[in-house]
């Protein structure tokens, strides 16, 4: 089975942040030439990491059927913003589609895990690590998930010991569920055939998982979504901590039932991911998607986010961009780090934004759930800019990556980027 996941938007408000200093807008360049999609990133050892998907489509002819052809590749970038790769290495260049990528880094190393069809049946999870100095140490990654129907949507934190993947898996045939597995910074799938972390009998699925981890501590704090397959008007959502690669409690926050009144929650009347989680000092930080194409629906949109505190706990909920013309802007795509001392979150805009466009917008969160002035980072009316990650030192320099689509078609989407430090 090919699935296509999610899409996504935004808008202001203010508190007692200056503004940052931004630098100008870089690109990284393209391998041969080949639009460049989805970039995900994470710091370590002095340098960031930056990889995406490069291709998509393989040239054919298409009444013979479509060819699937994306690929992942990689630059360095140093906390100056100077990219260390004239051209793009190559993590995984396997048969058919390689997509989605998402980084941590641990142990010396980063992790890149993958949404891969090498099987050209299904979707599987592979990793790979790769050094800062730009070794990829296991070419075209290894299995991390794979078997029957879908394993995607991979994500993965470092929890001061061992990578955590975190995936949703239609293993079962009849609904998803979140699986997790342990890597070492060695390169070895602790978890063969990963845990199940999240799950409910049919007819609920829970899927998009987002996972953070408190490195001091230990553990990491998994955020799902969930739906009944039956009936749309019944979301779910949750968080629940995973130690040594298996639950270790029951869920520490689910979304209150339909009919209490309250809505303020993610998954409300239709799932919406993608989704983030950061973890900071005082807690976590979730954001989430409200802008989505389904007919008549949408997401329920009077938050966008939400703080966790550290035992998991739901502190509160929130609006990233504020409200305006007493609407509160739809959000997509959100992407969020802790810079060591806030919380920076970006996202992108377009849907019922105003002017409508595909921007990238950020704004930094404190550790008790107050944004303050969302700001622009890229995009315009004839050039959008979709997908942002975040990245960041820790030490106050933070890295926006993100799509940037041509005014035209004849010239290829790159990966732009620039780096914020506070004034």
């Amino acid at each position: 089975m090919r699935f296509a996941f999610a899409a996504f938007v935004v808008g202001v408000i203010g508190t007692a942040f200056a503004e940052d200093a931004r630098t100008p807008e870089t690109f990284l360049p393209l391998a041969d030439g080949r639009d460049a999609f989805s970039p995900a990133a994470a710091f370590g050892k002095d340098v960031f990491l930056v990889a995406w998907q490069s291709g998509n489509l393989e040239e054919g002819d298409l009444r013979k059927g479509i060819n699937y052809g994306g690929d992942i590749v990689a630059c360095r970038v140093d906390a100056a913003g100077k990219a260390l790769d004239a051209k793009p290495f190559s993590i995984c260049a396997a048969k058919d589609m390689q997509e989605k990528p998402r980084i941590a880094f641990g142990d010396g190393v980063f992790l890149v895990v993958w949404n891969d069809l090498r099987s050209e049946k299904d979707w599987d999870v592979y990793a790979a690590r790769v050094t800062p100095a730009g070794k990829v140490l296991d070419p075209d990654g290894f299995l991390v998930a794979g078997g029957k129907h879908n394993q995607a949507l991979p994500q993965v934190a470092w929890d001061g010991k061992t990578f955590l993947v975190v995936w949703q898996d239609a293993r079962s045939g009849t609904r998803y569920e979140v699986y997790g597995a342990r890597v070492s910074p060695e390169g070895k799938v602790l978890d063969v055939d990963g845990h199940v972390l999240a799950t409910e009998k049919a007819p609920v699925s829970r899927f998009g998982p987002v996972v953070a981890s408190d490195a001091s501590a230990g553990k990491s704090l998994l955020f799902w979504l969930g739906i009944h397959n039956n009936n749309l008007r019944r979301p779910l959502a949750g968080t629940q901590f995973v130690q040594d690669g298996k639950v270790v409690d029951q869920p520490t926050y689910e979304t209150p039932p339909i009919g209490t009144g309250e809505r303020k929650a993610p998954g409300g009347q239709y799932g919406q991911f993608p989704m983030s989680l950061a973890a900071g000092p005082k807690g976590y930080l979730a954001s989430w998607t409200t802008s989505i194409f389904l007919g008549r629906g949408a997401a329920t949109n009077d938050a966008h986010a939400a703080i966790f505190k550290p035992d998991g706990q739901l502190l509160k909920t929130f609006l990233l961009t504020g409200t305006r013309d007493k609407e509160s802007p739809r959000i997509r795509n959100p992407h969020s780090a802790w810079d060591g001392t806030s919380f920076v979150a970006a996202w992108d805009m377009g849907g019922n934004a105003r002017p409508p466009a595909e921007k990238v917008f950020f704004t930094r969160v404190s550790s008790e759930g107050t944004p303050s002035e969302t700001q622009l980072v890229a995009g315009t009316a004839e050039s959008p800019a979709i997908k942002p990650v975040v990245a960041s030192t820790g030490a106050g320099t933070t890295l926006i990556a993100y799509e940037q689509h041509p005014a035209t078609g004849e010239t290829p989407v790159k990966i732009g980027f620039r780096m914020l430090r506070p004034k």
